[in-house]
Formats: structure tokens, sequence, C-alpha cells
């Protein structure tokens, strides 16, 4: 399975001025009411970082466009978390050619600010000099961008084109511009992983326009999670997979479950494992996925 892509982010999001008299939009960010997490303001790669990520901020099509896209709304789970529901349309790869499919979706997104201390955090706890540090935040940002766009899905549908969403499809970049798997299609997630439901739920990867009792269905997950199916691999916003973090929870001798869940990632267990991270990674400095992500590509950290 192949996430979101962001390479086609034309309608605006966040923190962009919609007209010279409007005001800009608050970027979103994940920190809970009042939290004031500790960012390595004082590092050197920490303002070029914020900017270099604020472009990737500013294209996640999932917040919407305009002032009343998404509002706040709370989910079971997530309980002071700054969780949002929006509204949008997307046709991803196919935009031009095809019309966008819409959606709706509750998002955790963090800011450039914590994207920025995340990635720095994982490049220097992977032993990354200075000398590589601009090769490490760059090979880290990119797979991100490429992957997901930094858009956390907490639960709902992320529009993807076919050919984004499986790479059964082709690449989407050779295909002609009349090719039926440019066309966008709903891809359900939830705790930032791409999940099957069971048919009772009713719903299904594929392009169809599901009504608002169908979203309202899903969106309540007291009692859509019952009817949750396969678990994919690939975890946001880190773009980790599960190998990865065995590899890293290993390298640092610890359990691949965080302290307080069970089981293993294999299956639904890998969900449980993104939800805790990222929560916990939303009201600190580091990301523990993304630490696993740069310790994997031993690569970036060399220079």
């Amino acid at each position: 399975m192949k996430p979101i892509r962001s390479l086609y982010p034309l309608v605006l999001a966040v923190s962009v001025l919609f007209t010279a008299a409007a005001p800009a939009l608050a970027e979103f960010q994940c920190a809970p009411e009042g939290a004031k997490p500790t960012l390595p303001i004082s590092d050197p790669f920490f303002a070029s970082e914020t900017t270099a990520w604020s472009s990737t901020t500013k294209g996640r099509y999932t917040e919407g466009t305009g002032g009343n896209a998404c509002r706040d709304v709370a989910v079971p789970g997530y309980e002071g978390l700054p969780t949002k529901r929006c509204t949008y349309a997307e046709a991803d790869a196919g935009k031009g050619w095809f019309p966008p499919l819409n959606a709706e979706v509750i998002v955790l997104n963090p800011s450039s600010q914590q994207l920025a201390s995340w990635s720095i955090n994982a490049c220097r706890t992977n032993g990354a000099p200075a000398a590589a540090m601009p090769k490490c935040l760059e090979k880290l940002r990119n797979s991100i961008e490429s992957s997901n766009g930094a858009q956390f899905p907490v639960v709902g549908s992320v529009v993807e084109s076919y050919c984004n969403s499986s790479n059964k499809y082709g690449a989407c970049g050779t295909l002609d511009e009349t090719s039926v798997w440019l066309r966008p299609r709903h891809t359900w997630f939830r705790d930032g992983v791409a999940v099957d439901y069971k048919d009772t739920q009713g719903v299904h990867w594929d392009d169809r326009v599901y009504s608002q009792a169908t979203f309202e269905a899903i969106l309540d997950v007291s009692k859509s999670d019952a009817n949750l199916g396969n678990t994919f691999n690939v975890a946001r916003v880190a773009a980790a997979e599960r190998e990865q973090w065995r590899a890293w929870r290993h390298h640092v001798g610890k359990p691949e479950m965080l302290d307080g869940l069970t089981g293993t990632v294999d299956g639904g267990g890998w969900r449980t494992v993104a939800a805790a991270v990222h929560k916990s990674a939303c009201r600190g400095s580091s990301n523990e996925l993304f630490n696993a992500v740069v310790f994997a590509n031993g690569s970036w950290t060399k220079p």
C-alpha cells in the first residue's frame, strides 16, 4: 500500500493569505492546549528546517480550504488533543482530468515547528554529525512529503488516486492523463495507519460518493472500530514500517510494544503503537517513529 502523495498540493491549506485583505489562518499543530513542548530553537538547523517544513504544511489538502472547512471535535482515546474534523474535496494525481472526490476526515496534524523538532531529534539521536545533518534532514523530509504530506488521519477517508494508493495500478507519473488509475478514491485510515473495514460497515477503497450518514458512522469510532479489518504496514507521519520499528526498539533495548499496550505490532497492534507514539510526540519534542525511520536508513547520517 502506497500512502497519500502530496505532489499536487494545489488546494491551499493553513497559514496562507487567501486575499490581500484576508487574514492568514493559523497553522495546524497537535500539542494540547496550554502545552509548551521544548523545541530546539537554538539548534542551528531549527529555523531553516521549520521554513522547509512550512511548504509541506501549507499543502495539506485534508485540512480543506477556507475558514470553515474544519472544526474542533473530540475523539475517544485522543482526549485533550486538538483533533479537527475536516471536509474537503481532492483529485490527487488526477487533478485537472478527473473531478475531485468529497470526503471527511479527523486529523491531528503537527506544525512545521513540531516537524522540524522531531526531525532534528531523530537525526541527532542516530548520531548524525553536523556535516551530515543537512542530508539527513532533507532525506527524512522528502520521504515524509512524498509518502503522506505530514498528515495524520485519526479516522476517516484520505482521498488518493488509485495509482497513489497502491503500486499495482502503476506509477502515477508514468500514466497517460486519460488513465482510469488516476481517478481519486477513498482510502480509509485509523490512528495514522490505512485500514480496511468489514463489509458490515459499508465502505471500501473505491470512488463512490458516500453519504453524510456514512461518514457520520465511520467517524463515530465508539461504534465503527468494531468493524475494523486489516491494518496496513505504514504508520504516519514518519512513514515508518513495522520492521523498522521492531529494529529500532531492539536497538535501544526496549520491547516493541510501549508501556501499557499489549500484543504485538502485527495486525491492529500496529495502530495502537502508531497512535501512542504520535500522541506522545505531540506533547513533546521528539517522535520515536522518526527515530526508527532514520535508524533504518543509516546512510542518511553519514557525511
